[in-house]
């Protein structure tokens, strides 16, 4: 990856929160993402998971190393051939976490330097100070409100760039290493980030919100497994209420369908990315593999 794909945003702490949560990264974090590039007529389309990849020293810091493991489809703009897939198994680069001043340092892979990647002790209403690129400079926090992940809060900081918002000890919402400048060029976006037993939904390509795992949601029905490559598995709702399916950009994909009695839903004709599916009046995210 060049530095352009790297763009990074720093994150704002907001000064009221009642305490503050621990932004060591996990051992075993995923951070589930898709990714758009256009290079010419070359479009890319890349769908993939970047993970914690054990450790690391870099300078003699303790660092986590961070790999990318997916599928890269290149297609030519306007072109009749047919897309090319290419596996996507490689290390981007190693993440060191300082604790106390509460802050994500990076050094990329092939890019000289440690480079500040999140800042989780800002305030509300503070701008961004953009350490790499200048497309972070005079963003502002505009509000803040929380998600859960595990059983425990975490801060979630509303930026003035629309659609923008970063999570506490997670990052953006354009993924580990978003972008700042979401252009027709380029566009990435992080659909759910996981750890052991802990599942948060982030519908990072579509409109501004994130929720919690559906099965932490009141009154919702739940989908296991999420992310699934195929078939999901509904509780909570009556077999025989209405199914719509739609994918990122709010498009039906699948509709007049009815719940079956043993409560699964096939989405493997389906391609790879995030999908909302309704049953009945109620909604939840599901992320098909």
């Amino acid at each position: 990856m060049t530095p352009t794909h790297h763009t990074l945003l720093l994150l704002l702490c907001y000064a009221t929160a009642a305490s503050a949560q621990s932004v060591a990264i996990d051992p075993d974090a995923e951070w589930h993402e898709e990714h758009w590039l256009y290079e010419g007529l070359t479009a890319h389309h890349s769908v993939y998971t970047c993970l914690a990849d054990g450790d690391t020293v870099i300078a003699g810091n303790l660092c986590t190393r961070i790999r990318q493991l997916g599928v890269d489809t290149m297609s030519t703009l306007g072109s009749s051939m047919p897309p090319v897939a290419l596996p996507l198994d490689r290390y981007l680069g190693a993440i060191r976490v300082d604790e106390a001043a509460r802050r994500w340092y990076v050094t990329l892979a092939g890019y000289p330097g440690e480079l500040l990647l999140y800042d989780f002790n800002l305030e509300l209403g503070s701008t961004t100070l953009g350490t790499f690129g200048d497309c972070g400079t005079g963003l502002t926090v505009t509000s803040v409100d929380q998600v859960m992940l595990d059983g425990e809060w975490r801060q979630r900081w509303h930026l003035n760039m629309p659609g923008r918002f970063i999570i506490e000890g997670i990052g953006t919402n354009a993924g580990l290493f978003g972008q700042l400048c979401q252009l027709f060029e380029e566009f990435s976006c992080l659909h759910v980030y996981r750890e052991p037993d802990a599942t948060l939904v982030v519908d990072g390509c579509g409109a501004l919100s994130t929720s919690v795992a559906e099965s932490n949601v009141e009154g919702s029905f739940v989908l296991a497994p999420n992310p699934t490559t195929g078939v999901v598995r509904v509780t909570g709702a009556l077999p025989g209420t209405s199914v719509e399916i739609r994918d990122a950009a709010g498009r039906v994909v699948l509709r007049s369908m009815r719940l079956a009695e043993n409560g699964q839903v096939d989405l493997a004709a389906l391609a790879q990315g995030l999908y909302t599916i309704r049953i009945g009046n109620r909604t939840a995210k599901v992320v098909k593999e």
